[in-house]
């Protein structure tokens, strides 16, 4: 079906350059930043500082090809884990688990997430008429957002639940604004679920019983970091490349090549790329059903380890700035959001930063 997703892809290409072109924006990827409340010079900025980067992951792949007794990598077990914690959690813990970790904190990111819980705005476990996945949703300032996930005693659930309880915290502390501005924009929307991950992350490292534990949960951290933040800026890179060769007329074989040649130039030499992955373009929904909007991940994710970053050093200082960011929601530009609290987005060092970080 390769012709069918490549004539559909085209369609969507020729009709969103076309509506760009129609309404003044210097480059497709323009319609998109302004949808964001983004300018351009910040994203082009992240996506440089993410691509220049990239030897931070091809080094986490090397050290997990050792670790599995193979001298290189292959793309079919990039995520296959080092090992599993055969450790298990009931609900009631995890929650207690999450909500300690949140009041190291914050006593008010803590009482926000325990608001929902309190409400039972959970549906927690699995069930027939559920579906997979995890989601949080706000339906008005008036009213607790509602959660919900699939809790199976792993430790990934306790990730999942601190995840998704970060969302909801986030629109609590927007909850002043009106039902149109109490979300935050694309950019922002992660801040508070990230960072309640990596707030609980640091917990669990803490508690980890031995080396090897430790070892599993940052392995599977880096992976976590990998898809979120290096593959989503590649992602990126390619519609960039693709919008432009659409212009000049190019066939299906030419735009495989060009996302087998992105993720060659994303793995380096740290991972065999099977030629079957030239196709993996075609089922990446995002690119179809809103271009552009991968950059959100990449941009949610390194904002909130800058920020994390800064509570280390900062204490408590810091947390008033975060809780500054997580208050506005949607009623500003994230720029201004940011710029308030002494953060430039638009400057390379804010977003080096959060690679330190990970390396």
């Amino acid at each position: 079906n390769i012709d069918k997703f490549f004539v559909a892809y085209q369609a969507i290409v020729k009709d969103w350059g076309y509506e760009a072109g129609l309404r003044g924006f210097a480059k497709p990827i323009s319609m998109r930043n302004v949808a964001n409340h983004i300018d351009d010079k910040t994203i082009t900025t992240l996506i440089d500082v993410c691509s220049e980067n990239t030897s931070v992951f091809q080094d986490y792949f090397k050290f997990k090809a050792k670790q599995l007794g193979t001298d290189k990598l292959s793309r079919f077990d990039l995520y296959a884990p080092l090992g599993e914690s055969t450790q298990t959690f009931e609900y009631p813990q995890a929650v207690d688990m999450v909500l300690e970790a949140f009041r190291g904190f914050s006593e008010r990111f803590s009482k926000n997430a325990e608001s929902i819980i309190m409400q039972k705005h959970i549906d927690s476990h699995p069930g027939d008429s559920k579906r997979g996945g995890a989601f949080c949703m706000t339906v008005a300032p008036s009213i607790t957002p509602y959660v919900m996930m699939n809790f199976a005693a792993k430790m990934r659930d306790v990730s999942t639940l601190a995840h998704e309880l970060g969302h909801g915290v986030h629109s609590i502390y927007a909850n002043s604004h009106s039902i149109s501005a109490q979300h935050a924009t694309l950019p922002l929307a992660e801040t508070a679920s990230t960072l309640g991950e990596m707030i609980l992350f640091e917990k669990l490292l803490e508690k980890a019983g031995s080396d090897e534990e430790k070892k599993i949960l940052l392995s599977d951290k880096l992976a976590d970091s990998y898809a979120t933040i290096c593959r989503q800026n590649f992602i990126v890179k390619f519609e960039i490349s693709a919008h432009e060769a659409f212009k000049k007329g190019i066939d299906e074989k030419e735009l495989s090549t060009m996302w087998l040649d992105n993720l060659k130039e994303q793995f380096g030499d740290s991972v065999e790329v099977d030629e079957m992955f030239r196709y993996e373009w075609s089922y990446i929904p995002h690119i179809i059903h809103t271009p552009f909007y991968c950059y959100a991940y990449n941009f949610g994710e390194l904002l909130s380890m800058a920020l994390f970053a800064r509570y280390k050093k900062e204490g408590a200082k810091m947390v008033a700035s975060i809780e500054s960011i997580l208050e506005a929601g949607g009623s500003e530009d994230p720029k201004e959001v940011l710029d308030r609290v002494g953060i430039d987005m638009s400057a390379r060092e804010f977003w080096q930063g959060s690679f330190e970080l990970i390396a």
